[in-house]
């Protein structure tokens, strides 16, 4: 009968070998206990892995989407903050144009001049408003401010109606600037400085996509800044001495922003409707996301339970080995841990 001897040198391998085996084992179950995951999806999944290749690629898409509308909600609230601040005040500043009378003072009249040039500044700053860094009302031209400054909108205006010596001609002179259409030297060559035609196209969700059409350049909008801009011709000394003129200038400025309330109102509600189709998919992508993402937890979780078992049998592997390699060599627990 035969009998094999092993040296010390192959005993020595053999133990480093084994120690390294299952202290590798251990640093994989450590890890899964920790995570909650398998180390090794692929043999979880008997290395079919496309199905959570797919799943993964829709999470990574609809979690783009998800920031999509993120943004799209920014700018339609942004957009609707905008309008409705600008309904209150034209809406307000329109009547009181039209009801109140003039004729008591010209520094009455040149009181409230001041005021509707104040306004038309403000609506101007309004409508260059920006969230992050995309511009509200500059269509497709997002990185720069709808309309140029107020007060070079207004030389434009003085220009526009030099020599003109009644309010009725005046009211004329500057519906055609506003209404002029591009290339004729009005409202889109000098002050609008956005797109025309093309929306704002932001995908949203799967198959889903929100166009976002308005822009300073939109009637309901423009028709604001020319009402404003007719009265506030009158701050500008036009028709000066003529103070029926100026009072009559001033309601007809009042008058176009009293007509346009219910444009403006439709406006409003073309957008309120575009927060409706944003929240509706921000909703759906959320309940899509928390779908795939439990399938995908469910395919790459480890089981606790066995786990921890998995955990405890190895450790004892790793005492008895320690057990072993302690009586041939009186290795220290730490030394043999390192």
């Amino acid at each position: 009968m035969s009998v094999h001897s092993i040296g010390d040198q192959a005993r020595a391998f053999a133990l480093q070998a084994a120690s390294y085996r299952l202290k590798t084992t251990l640093a994989t179950l450590t890890d899964e206990m920790a995570t909650g995951e398998v180390a090794d999806l692929g043999q979880r999944l008997n290395g079919n892995t496309q199905v959570l290749g797919h799943i993964e690629a829709r999470i990574t898409g609809l979690d783009q989407f998800r920031r999509n509308a993120t943004e799209a909600a920014l700018i339609v609230r942004g957009m609707q903050d905008v309008l409705v601040s600008v309904q209150s005040d034209v809406g307000a500043l329109g009547l009181s144009l039209v009801a109140e009378p003039f004729n008591e003072t010209e520094s009455l009249l040149e009181m409230r001049a001041g005021e509707v040039a104040g306004a038309f500044e403000t609506a101007v700053a309004r409508f260059n408003r920006s969230v992050g860094d995309r511009f509200l009302f500059s269509g497709l031209n997002s990185d720069m401010a709808a309309l140029a400054q107020a007060s070079e909108i207004m030389d434009a205006l003085e220009m526009a109606t030099t020599g003109l010596t009644n309010a009725a001609d005046i009211a004329q002179a500057v519906s055609e600037w506003f209404d002029a259409p591009q290339g004729a030297g009005g409202f889109l060559d000098v002050a609008y400085q956005g797109t025309l035609g093309q929306p704002q196209r932001i995908e949203i969700g799967e198959g889903e996509a929100i166009g976002l059409s308005t822009s300073a350049a939109t009637p309901a909008l423009r028709d604001v800044l020319k009402g404003l801009a007719t009265a506030a011709l009158v701050d500008r000394g036009v028709l000066a001495g003529q103070h029926q003129e100026r009072r009559d200038l001033m309601q007809i400025g009042g008058q176009i922003l009293l007509d346009n309330n219910s444009n403006l109102l439709s406006e409003m509600g073309r957008i309120g409707l575009g927060q409706q189709i944003v929240d509706r998919a921000q909703t759906e992508s959320a309940s899509a996301l928390a779908t795939l993402q439990i399938a995908r937890n469910d395919l790459r979780a480890a089981d606790p339970y066995e786990t921890a078992g998995a955990l405890k049998q190895v450790e004892a592997q790793l005492e008895a080995l320690y057990a072993v390699t302690a009586r041939l060599s009186s290795l220290k627990l730490v030394d043999f841990l390192r």
